[in-house]
């Protein structure tokens, strides 16, 4: 019986990041009027896939980031890829800085995030513009960088809380 909790308390700590970034990303979703404000669409991707892996890499892995990616490239209609690509490269970069840097503080969590967003733009920047043949104006690129920098304090407010109220599940299991 206790084997059997366990197993469906794993289960529940990794499905609960994914779920966590599909369910505030339908939030930033609404269709908007103005091309402005549709930069904010795939902050939540970005910004959840840096929190789970620096915070909690155990309960978030590759398989997660690589799913997430196909359903933001459906979701934000771009060719099947890009956006697969951008967090694959969004997540190296989170694991890698995360294992040097102790990200336990904010701040230091919020530069960390600030540096790998940048390197992460810029690589989805030039696979776009070389998909595309042509180069994509740079000022949609920053405006979306600016935002998802702006954003991420906002949403990693709402994973510490999503990480506090569910994943801990499996510490119940272990106290009975």
């Amino acid at each position: 019986m206790a084997e059997t909790k366990n197993f469906y308390a794993s289960i529940i700590s990794y499905t609960i990041p994914p779920i966590s970034i599909i369910l505030i990303d339908l939030l930033f979703y609404i269709p908007r009027s103005s091309d402005f404000w549709n930069f904010i669409r795939l902050v939540p991707f970005y910004t959840g896939i840096y929190f789970w892996s620096s915070q909690r890499p155990d309960a978030f892995n590759g398989i997660s980031v690589f799913l997430l990616g196909i359903i933001a490239d459906v979701m934000s209609a771009n060719p099947l890829g890009i956006n697969v690509m951008t967090f694959l490269c969004l997540y190296f970069l989170a694991t890698r800085l995360s294992t040097y840097i102790n990200v336990k503080r904010f701040s230091y969590s919020w530069l960390l995030f600030a540096l790998s967003i940048t390197l992460s733009i810029m690589f989805k920047f030039l696979i776009t513009s070389i998909f595309n043949r042509m180069w994509i104006p740079l000022n949609a690129a920053l405006l979306e960088l600016l935002l998802t920098i702006t954003i991420y304090p906002l949403l990693a407010r709402y994973y510490i809380w999503v990480e506090r109220r569910y994943i801990h599940l499996e510490d119940r299991y272990e106290k009975i």
